[in-house]
C-alpha cells in the first residue's frame, strides 16, 4: 500500500512537502479548490524540491456546486430551492440558492431524497426540473459556498465533462504532470478519447455514481487507474449499496491489473 497526499495550502510550504516526499512517491493536486495559477505555481514547487515525483492533477468536472457567497443557514423543514441561471421570483418566499453547472439529467426513476457536502446535508425531494431542485431539509443545517449537489440515480452529459476536462488540461498544459483524475466517468468513450488526445498522460477514472457503476467493467478495463471516493459514490447510491459497490469496483480494478486509489473518506464509519 502507497500513501498519496493532496497537497492545499497547509502543507505547501518547502519543509512540509520535504517532509511528505520521504514518504511517498506520487502526489495529488485538486482543482477544486484554489486557482489555475496556485496550481502551477505548486507543480512547479513540487518538482523543484523533487523532480522524481509523479504528479495526479484531479479535475472536478460536471457535479453542480453552491454557488452562494456567505453561508446559508436552514431550518428543519424548511424549503430551498437550487437553480441555475435563474431569477428569483418576487412572490417566492423560499431560500433561493444559485448552483454553478447545469443539473445532471433524470435516468428514469429519482429518489425521494437528494444530498449536499458528499450526502452529509440531507432535503426531501419536492420537485426536479431542468433548471432547478426543490428539496425540503430534513434537519437545521449550514450551507456553505462551493459544496457539491449528489442527486441519486441521475446521469452527466459526457460532452459537457469533455469540454470541462480540456478547458482544464489546455490551461495546465505547460506544467509537468504525469495524470489527471476524471470525477465521475460514466463510460469508457471519454476515456479512449483522452487518451488518443493526451497519449502521455495516465487517466484515473473515478467512478462516483449509479451510471459509472453500471459500466465500471468497461472503465476498469481502458483507465490506468481507479479512484474510490467514498462521498460521492454513497451521495449518489446509497450508503446500504456503497460496501458491494467498493468491492465489485476493486475486484474489476484488481482483474485488469490497474491501481486502485482509496480516498479516505473510506476510513471515517
Amino acid at each position: 500500500m502507497k500513501i498519496l497526499p493532496t497537497i492545499g495550502p497547509a502543507t505547501q510550504k518547502i519543509k512540509d512537502l520535504k517532509f511528505l516526499f520521504k514518504y511517498c512517491s506520487i502526489a495529488r493536486i485538486n482543482t477544486s479548490h484554489n486557482s489555475i495559477a496556485w496550481h502551477k505555481k505548486t507543480i512547479s514547487l513540487i518538482k523543484k524540491i523533487n523532480p522524481k515525483i509523479d504528479i495526479l492533477v484531479d479535475i472536478p468536472g460536471i457535479k453542480p456546486r453552491t454557488n452562494n457567497i456567505k453561508n446559508v443557514v436552514l431550518k428543519k423543514n424548511e424549503i430551498v430551492n437550487f437553480v441555475y441561471k435563474s431569477k428569483k421570483s418576487k412572490k417566492s418566499k423560499r431560500k433561493f440558492i444559485e448552483l454553478t453547472r447545469k443539473l445532471p439529467k433524470k435516468q428514469g426513476r429519482v429518489n425521494k431524497f437528494f444530498s449536499l457536502d458528499d450526502g452529509k446535508i440531507l432535503f426531501k425531494l419536492i420537485k426536479f426540473d431542468k433548471t432547478f431542485i426543490t428539496g425540503k431539509a430534513l434537519t437545521e443545517c449550514v450551507i456553505k459556498p462551493k459544496k457539491g449537489l449528489n442527486i441519486p440515480y441521475s446521469v452527466y452529459d459526457n460532452n459537457a465533462q469533455k469540454k470541462i476536462y480540456i478547458k482544464y488540461l489546455n490551461k495546465l498544459k505547460n506544467s509537468k504532470f504525469n495524470a489527471v483524475g476524471l470525477s465521475f466517468v460514466q463510460n469508457k468513450d471519454l476515456i479512449i478519447y483522452l487518451k488518443k488526445k493526451f497519449p502521455k498522460i495516465l487517466i484515473v477514472s473515478k467512478i462516483e455514481n449509479s451510471e459509472g457503476l453500471k459500466n465500471s467493467k468497461d472503465i476498469c478495463k481502458f483507465s490506468d487507474a481507479i479512484m474510490i471516493d467514498r462521498g460521492d459514490l454513497s451521495a449518489e447510491i446509497g450508503d446500504n449499496n456503497l460496501y458491494d459497490a467498493i468491492l465489485k469496483i476493486s475486484e474489476l480494478t484488481k482483474k485488469n491489473g490497474k491501481p486502485l486509489i482509496m480516498a479516505t473518506e473510506n476510513l471515517e464509519t
